[in-house]
């Protein structure tokens, strides 16, 4: 059956078909060519076959053309559509012959199948290149390797010891970060013993005590009396016997010191106060006790240059912790605590009970008055503070006051006169107390002076007056255990010799790290080329001054954004703030010339029979130092008496005169610090002790620029200049506490301002901490240390940073968070509410509700852990 050529059209398989008999034909064909040179050619093989040398490119693309497209003239007819469809596709299959034409040529099937890769290479290609440009950085504590150093493991166990890691920080906070606080209080050697509050603080006083007492017995007992080294071992031997005292002896100590000043108008053999004269007992009191009733004498730096030293008098001591107690409930267990005192002390002295009842209720009733006098001028708008006054000016202003025999007593051997200048903190408050005791009788004069006479002595008679002093401390603090006599005896150490201890340790750590580093040297030259680490006192000091001006730099910008300062007081303290200095334990020329340390206690002598009598040497002592700061002192005796001429020593202080932060190395010898601990940690720790004085400091820097620029006389241009006060509405919303506005008004400047100083220095603290770390990882310098920096990182093995063990998926911001709240970890004692009087007591805050108010006004806080924020925030805060 014939077919009509023109009527005919294949289908789709047909095309198939062809196609495929086509390929298959061309690789016949190819095949005979290759498989045999002199086979014949083909008719079309002979029209398609092109000499290449002498044909080019176009002229074989048109060779082909007019073979395959043609004008119709193909001899295989029958053949001729599937043939032009299998060269068209041997075309595309070409390379440089893609084209839509080519594609639409060929068969739906092979197209939609052509046309679905291309979509889904395109596809797999946009999903690569997404999850390039998305791709979560993986964290540097999944990365890290585990450290399992000393120094981290101990890290992790101070940490977790406190921490319960279980709970959930958004919900159960305080469980999170001291779940365990308290538990391991009760189990602690120390347990009942501190007083009022168990918090961080005290926790590492204990330790560092723990450890001076251990130091102080491998020191040597015997040898010359002359040596510092049996000077602290004699002063601790002669606390430690002190139960050998009795009540006898330590009646006749208390009537010997009684005499001094002229007698006691409540014994009975005394000349009844008719040839008494209050102000030669009064002088007599300050410059053989240090005992400052009425007001008190120090020297301090001046508030205008060149900052030197000055005769600085202020308001004297009560017997009551704080001006507040005198004001409450008079059946308050405190009060009633300071009246039983005042009572038990007159009768143990052999006054009768009613004489003793009468004495205890003059003398609260005297000091509440003193106190009244002074409330009143500081609640006026018209205090006069810290001026500049000469002598013969205080003549006037307070007469019944020996102000000037005072100062002739204590500084015996600088010239007193009527021309001498000297620093007045408040010139209305001295008004007052002159008028106080210009008014009295002699009996009140005479019932204070013997009082603050004798609780100077009563801590350190024997066994029946310690008791009467402990019995009042359980009505502050709560009815706890007594002290252990090595811990009393390792703080009285430490508070008077203070310099000597620290200078001891410090020539110890020396000679180590020499040894170490001989050692090192050795073995670096003779056996490895490994880099060489620092002992830990010398990494200490390098991390320390890489912190601290990182600590600056960003406190200056804190500054900078406070828009609350006054702009002329801004730029004042960015200034003092960029040429501040940075002193880092004794400065080395002290320690190692071999007589300083001997020299500078040639005036102390300790060799008194009853320990009672220390008193008056210590004293002698410290009024020879205090006097030494009136006259020319070099660099080095300049920041020696920066540092141990306070009566309570600090460990981080600001130098007025010298613009210098100086740090004992003290804490570099406790587990507090070390630089091989986590940065984070570090900056949680030191790092806001650090900014929390340097905040401080701005206060003075205020009160500096305002005696520069003669502000202080001008009431209302002073307060012009002066610093916001406290946020007592965001104190109270934070401290979540029955505590009203009034009261929290009537704690002390410094009380408030700790609560600042505690947000402010977190703030600034977890800021520097991201910008430091930022540093490290780039390479970039601190700016303001003057140290290899890229050298010291390495060195420190500050860009090492490993994993913790046991706290492995914490990041840095979490490691900061957890290390700073435990600061604030505490547990009240003995059952009694200590945290609205320690305030009063000890002018800070208690713990809870510095740990409330950080969580909640600190935002970096709660994000680190990925909590929710509160929107709230108090003013005033850098």
């Amino acid at each position: 059956m014939s077919i009509s050529q023109g009527k005919y059209k294949p289908s789709i398989s047909a095309i198939d078909e062809v196609d495929d008999r086509s390929l298959k034909n061309d690789d016949l064909q190819k095949q005979q060519i290759e498989g045999s040179e002199t086979a014949p050619l083909t008719i079309n093989q002979q029209k398609l076959h092109i000499e290449p040398s002498n044909r080019t490119g176009k002229d074989v693309e048109s060779q082909i053309d007019e073979n395959i497209g043609g004008n119709g003239n193909s001899k295989v007819d029958g053949v001729n559509g599937a043939t032009r469809q299998a060269n068209g596709f041997r075309a595309f299959l070409l390379p440089g012959r893609l084209s839509l034409d080519a594609v639409m040529q060929l068969s739906r099937k092979r197209r939609i199948l052509y046309i679905t890769t291309i979509c889904l290479c395109a596809l797999l290609l946009v999903i690569i290149v997404m999850m390039i440009a998305f791709w979560p950085e993986v964290p540097f504590y999944f990365r890290a390797e585990l450290c399992l150093e000393k120094e981290c493991v101990q890290t992790s166990q101070q940490l977790l010891l406190w921490a319960n890691i279980s709970k959930n920080p958004c919900h159960d906070t305080y469980e999170w970060a001291c779940g365990n606080f308290e538990r391991e209080y009760a189990e602690n050697d120390y347990y009942v013993i501190k007083r009022g509050e168990w918090n961080y603080k005290t926790y590492n006083e204990y330790r560092e005590l723990s450890e001076l007492n251990r130091f102080i017995s491998m020191l040597p007992s015997t040898g010359a009396s002359y040596t510092v080294e049996s000077m602290i071992s004699s002063l601790y031997r002669s606390c430690r016997e002190i139960d050998t005292l009795d009540k006898s002896q330590s009646d006749l100590l208390l009537r010997k010191a009684i005499k001094s000043v002229e007698g006691w108008q409540a014994f009975r053999d005394s000349n009844r106060l008719q040839n008494w004269e209050y102000k030669k007992a009064l002088v007599h009191l300050q410059a053989i006790y240090g005992i400052f009733p009425y007001y008190k004498v120090s020297v301090e730096n001046r508030f205008n240059k060149p900052h030197e030293y000055v005769v600085t008098l202020d308001e004297g001591e009560i017997g009551l912790p704080d001006r507040y107690f005198y004001s409450i409930d008079p059946n308050d267990e405190i009060v009633r605590g300071y009246k039983l005192l005042l009572r038990d002390f007159a009768i143990n002295m052999g006054i009768v009970s009613r004489e003793a009842d009468l004495f205890a209720d003059e003398i609260f009733h005297y000091e509440k008055r003193i106190v009244t006098h002074i409330d009143s001028v500081k609640q006026s708008d018209e205090s006069k503070l810290n001026e500049i006054k000469t002598l013969a000016e205080m003549k006037t202003i307070a007469p019944s006051l020996p102000i000037f025999e005072s100062l002739q007593a204590i500084f015996s051997h600088t010239k007193i006169s009527d021309e001498t200048e000297i620093l007045i903190r408040d010139v209305n408050v001295f008004r007052e107390l002159s008028t106080v005791v210009s008014t009295s009788d002699k009996k009140p004069i005479n019932n204070f002076i013997i009082w603050a006479l004798a609780r100077h002595l009563l801590p350190h008679l024997s066994r029946e007056y310690r008791n009467l002093v402990e019995n009042f401390d359980h009505s502050i603090y709560g009815r706890t255990a007594t002290y252990p006599r090595w811990m009393i005896c390792s703080q009285i150490v430490r508070d008077w010799l203070q310099f000597a201890i620290d200078a001891l340790q410090q020539q110890q750590t020396a000679e180590l790290t020499k040894i170490k580093r001989y050692a090192s040297q050795d073995y670096k030259h003779g056996k490895s080329n490994s880099a060489f680490y620092p002992s830990k006192s010398q990494g200490n000091d390098a991390f320390l001054r890489l912190m601290f001006y990182s600590l600056q730099n960003q406190l200056r910008d804190s500054v900078k954004r406070a828009n609350w300062i006054e702009k002329r007081v801004k730029s004042y303290i960015i200034d003092k703030l960029i040429t501040m200095r940075l002193q880092i334990g004794i400065p080395e020329e002290a320690i190692t010339e071999k007589s300083y340390i001997k020299d500078y206690y040639n005036e102390l002598l300790l060799n008194n029979l009853y320990f009672v009598e220390h008193l008056e040497s210590i004293w002698s002592f410290r009024k020879v130092r205090m006097e030494s700061k009136l006259k020319a002192m070099n660099i080095v005796d300049t920041i020696v008496s920066e540092m141990y001429t306070r009566q309570s020593p600090q460990s981080i202080r600001y130098s007025n005169i010298l613009n210098m932060l100086i740090i004992s190395r003290s804490i570099a010898a406790s587990d507090y610090y070390d630089y091989r601990y986590p940065i984070p940690v570090n900056f949680a720790r030191i790092g806001t002790d650090i900014l929390e004085v340097l905040i401080d400091s701005i206060y003075t820097f205020v009160e500096q620029y305002k005696a520069e620029h003669s502000i202080l006389t001008n009431e209302s241009l002073s307060a012009q200049f002066d610093l916001p006060k406290v946020d007592i509405n965001c104190l109270l919303h934070t401290t979540k506490a029955q505590t009203s506005t009034h009261e929290l008004n009537k704690l002390s400047a410094h009380a408030l301002r700790s609560f600042h100083y505690t947000l402010s220095a977190a703030k600034i603290a977890a800021r520097a901490q991201t910008n430091f770390i930022e540093a490290i990882d780039t390479g970039s310098p601190i700016i303001g240390a003057s140290i290899d920096q890229g050298l010291t990182y390495e060195n420190l093995r500050l860009k090492q940073r490993h994993r913790m063990p046991g706290l492995r998926s914490f990041n840095e911001n979490e490691l900061f968070t957890l290390a700073y709240m435990q600061k604030h970890c505490s547990t009240m004692i003995a059952g009694k509410d200590y945290a609205p009087v320690k305030p009063h007591v000890e002018q800070q805050l208690a713990e809870n509700y510095l740990f409330n108010a950080t969580w909640q006004q600190i935002q970096f806080l709660p994000r680190s852990t990925r909590c929710s924020t509160n929107a709230l925030s108090c003013s005033y805060i850098l």
